[in-house]
């Protein structure tokens, strides 16, 4: 008896492999796996393993257009490629911490000057991404009108927390304080890694989802009344996602 482990099995047919059809997805009740299968519509699935993961080979000719997947194989260490978020920034918006602090002590006026105009960027992305929707099956278009709903209330829950360090000075001076704060602590681990004085770093910054997060929840962290309270809102931009955290936290 002869036993053989984490073996490669490999096909090539000149004509192409046909992607698998799977739409247990596309016709499930559970609203994430739907989401799923709207985000991965565009992705074909060509081999399938057993016990183990698969791999492909796929090609384009020179004006980019997909060529036919001749090579299948298994695959016990699969790689694959994640491409970097790079964020969108906008000068109508201040991302930079020590100015955010500046402005929530100057007061309501210059908040509204650095702050005013992000919901109205998120609108514009909104109305992008409800442009790609042309053209969706009926239920990807279902699931992709519920994510827009979803858009519209953090869009209202952004501007709703910039209306409120408009108004609350508690909150405004608390904001403040926590620009202070998560300034200092990036001044020192920057000046840490790239082994200078914390005054010699750039000005540190939030993304623009980091910010986006401390606003939209800033109503239900003031208002022990806030239906809001009731929401959980996690981020899934590691390690970014920790330091809007921290800052709300602070």
């Amino acid at each position: 008896m002869a036993y053989a482990f984490q073996t490669r099995i490999e096909l090539e047919c000149a004509d192409g492999f046909y992607p698998r059809s799977d739409l247990s997805t596309y016709q499930s009740d559970d609203f994430e796996l739907r989401l799923g299968d709207l985000h991965y519509r565009d992705v074909r699935e060509y081999a399938v393993g057993r016990n183990t993961s698969a791999g492909w080979q796929e090609r384009r000719d020179a004006t980019n257009d997909p060529l036919p997947v001749t090579r299948v194989w298994t695959d016990f260490l699969p790689q694959q490629e994640v491409e970097r978020v790079v964020p969108a920034r906008s000068d109508g918006v201040e991302f930079g911490m020590e100015a955010l602090a500046r402005a929530a002590v100057s007061g309501a006026e210059a908040v509204s000057a650095a702050l005013d105009s992000l919901p109205e960027l998120y609108a514009e992305w909104r109305r992008g991404q409800e442009g790609m929707m042309t053209g969706l099956a009926p239920r990807r278009l279902k699931t992709g009108q519920a994510l827009l709903e979803k858009v519209d209330t953090a869009g209202s829950r952004i501007r709703d927390g910039i209306d409120l360090l408009k108004r609350d000075t508690v909150a405004r001076e608390a904001f403040g304080l926590m620009n202070t704060a998560m300034a200092m602590a990036n001044r020192r681990r920057e000046a840490v890694i790239q082994k200078k004085l914390p005054g010699d770093v750039d000005p540190p910054t939030w993304r623009p989802f980091q910010l986006a997060f401390v606003l939209l929840n800033l109503v239900g962290v003031t208002d022990r009344n806030s239906g809001e309270r009731e929401i959980v809102d996690l981020l899934f931009f590691r390690p970014a996602a920790a330091r809007a955290y921290l800052g709300l936290a602070a």
